[in-house]
């Protein structure tokens, strides 16, 4: 069987902050059995000499590089990518914003859920693709990061192997389509100008094709977002989209909004991200270590590869509040008493690294009779004056 043809098409327009990485994180995904080739689609940027360098940065970096000779908007620049792979001869084409880190395992897992029964597009997690992300305090701070992504993945693709999520419409930050599918649904509408809403548009079509729309959970590739299209006056600080561009889609489908809140109301996306993060925190605390934090007094800094897991004084409320690089996660009808090996079972039978007490309660002394030698005990006044 040959290899498939995979073609990933990056669409920019300004973001010069980011791009490099973006750039750099796209040549170390794995290829595996397919063949993987990489193109820059420049919307001709309008920024002073922003093309120049950007097509510098391909060239270094063996990236295809194509300008527009005239600002297409992210729909036609879209389209323009699909029908490159159609007319080149690829199997897939794989639809990418500017401003992502993607993760080593991106190309198998997308082509496994892609290959799955009439699935005609799949999109990947991230932490910023409207509903379909894993809700982060801080992803800036603690994803933004090569290896963290690849981590990440790499825990999710354990979990969740090459499962696909039925989804309402898919979003074009990554999302892979086979070249079949665009043959038979056609590209992107240019009535929606200089973007927004497009992919759902797109999508929609799709499933009146007869196509199913795919969510890949066992992937995961990080996204800024919103940067490149506030700076460019696409949207606005009060908008997360472009309203005349979601009228469009109210008439066209006049029933969608209803399905995206039954999708919402069912309960399936909320249980895949709870399971998710229940994963990070599993692995984390196996393979890196976890504190442990009693007391009213707030939890202490565990370290950036440390699960802190923070617990009420007395365990009063039968919950383990966990994080871990910016996901937060709740152990609930825990035995205030049997804490300790609830947690040990949890991680795998590790043990805490830290067990940090803040009062004298009958919780605290428990743990410190568990692990004498790993407690410590952090008091709110001083002990002698």
């Amino acid at each position: 069987m040959a290899e498939p043809r995979v073609l990933l098409v990056i669409t920019a327009y300004n973001g010069e902050a980011f791009i490099a990485r973006t750039l750099d994180s796209a040549l170390q995904i794995d290829p595996g059995d397919a063949e993987l080739d990489v193109v820059v689609l420049d919307d001709c940027s309008p920024a002073p000499g922003f093309s120049g360098r950007l097509a510098a940065m391909c060239e270094a970096r063996g990236i295809g590089y194509y300008r527009s000779p005239r600002n297409l908007g992210i729909p036609r620049n879209v389209s323009l990518g699909m029908l490159t792979a159609v007319e080149e001869g690829y199997d897939h084409v794989i639809i990418s914003n500017s401003d992502v880190v993607y993760p080593r395992n991106l190309l198998s897992q997308l082509l496994r859920a892609v290959a799955m029964d009439g699935v005609g597009s799949v999109t990947a997690w991230s932490n910023n693709v409207s509903m379909y992300s894993l809700q982060n305090a801080d992803p800036d701070r603690h994803l933004a990061d090569q290896d963290r992504v690849d981590w990440l993945s790499e825990t999710l693709a354990a979990h969740y192997d090459d499962a696909v999520m039925d989804i309402p419409a898919g979003i074009s930050f990554c999302m892979i389509v086979p070249t079949p599918v665009v043959r038979d649904v056609g590209v992107m509408d240019p009535v929606f100008g200089r973007g927004y809403c497009e992919e759902t548009d797109w999508s929609l079509r799709s499933l009146a094709a007869g196509y199913r729309i795919g969510l890949a959970p066992g992937t995961f590739v990080y996204h800024a977002g919103r940067g490149s299209s506030l700076e460019a006056g696409l949207v606005t600080r009060d908008h997360t989209s472009v309203p005349e561009n979601e009228d469009i889609i109210d008439l066209r489908y006049p029933l969608f909004r209803g399905q995206v809140g039954g999708f919402a109301a069912s309960g399936i996306l909320a249980e895949a991200q709870l399971y998710g993060v229940d994963a990070v925190m599993r692995r984390a605390g196996a393979e890196s270590g976890y504190t442990i934090d009693a007391g009213w007094l707030p939890p202490s800094e565990a370290g950036p590869d440390l699960v802190r897991c923070t617990i009420a004084p007395d365990g009063m409320d039968g919950t383990v509040s966990m994080e871990h690089l910016g996901f937060q996660h709740v152990l609930e009808d825990v035995d205030a008493f049997s804490v300790g090996a609830a947690l040990q079972e949890f991680f795998g039978g590790r043990a805490p690294s830290a067990v940090n007490l803040r009062d004298r309660g009958a919780l605290s002394t428990s743990l410190q009779s568990e692990f004498a030698t790993l407690s410590q005990r952090h008091g709110n006044y001083p002990s002698r004056v």
